[in-house]
């Protein structure tokens, strides 16, 4: 592997969601952000194949007992936002992550698998946790798999981004420079670019900055 071929670019919004007394409202607001980063990512990379979004805050407003029911509408409509951006892209829409309690409409759009790693994706991460992932893909494989040794390949296809390139760039936006807990198996030799900008305010234009660090760098992965 080298150069700064861009194949998969992941957006963690790790600051909180602007604040909204409606949480359906902040969840929408927020992916229809991320379908427009998407957008553009798509229009102006050649050659990307996958972008990814992950908002912890969504999961917050999920698990908080006041705003679930709130949340989940919030997540349909969201949803409906994501999938036209990614159809005007030539994309599918994937749901990463835990299904369990949530709407069909969005459980019907978990991983699909195998998944042609040519295909446009837009991959939206929820009710979701990168060492979460890992522990399920383990469990998948083994159920279908009893006593077979685990390699690395194995579980790569048993994750929720089966088929899917690991993504090159990952963009942490919105809050502290630290490690999330996203694409914690894929992430391991990404290209890390942080900014503290709130995620309402982080614009395809400071995306595209990050893209250009990206392209400027020489990659090592890990070594």
């Amino acid at each position: 592997m080298g150069g700064t071929r861009l194949r998969h670019i992941a957006i963690v919004a790790s600051g909180s969601l602007p604040p909204s007394r409606d949480p359906a409202a902040a969840v929408a607001d927020a992916a229809r952000s991320a379908a427009r980063l998407a957008e553009d990512a798509f229009a102006s990379v050649p050659g990307l194949q996958a972008f990814s979004f992950f908002a912890p805050g969504i999961d917050r407003l999920l698990n908080a007992p006041s705003g679930t029911a709130a949340a989940l509408r919030g997540c349909v409509e969201a949803a409906g936002a994501l999938g036209q951006a990614a159809a005007r892209c030539g994309a599918t829409l994937r749901l990463c992550g835990r299904t369990e309690g949530l709407p069909a409409e969005l459980a019907v759009l978990a991983a699909p698998r195998p998944a042609a790693e040519t295909a446009r994706t837009l991959a939206w991460f929820l009710s979701y946790g990168g060492r979460d992932e890992i522990v399920r893909a383990a469990a998948r494989f083994y159920r279908e798999h009893p006593g077979a040794p685990l390699g690395d390949d194995d579980l790569d296809d048993c994750l929720d981004t089966a088929g899917l390139p690991d993504p090159d760039l990952i963009v942490l936006a919105g809050g502290p420079l630290e490690a999330p807990d996203a694409l914690v198996w894929q992430g391991s030799y990404a290209e890390l670019w942080h900014t503290a900008t709130p995620w309402a305010g982080f614009t395809a234009g400071e995306l595209r900055e990050a893209i250009a660090d990206f392209h400027a760098r020489q990659r090592r992965f890990g070594g």
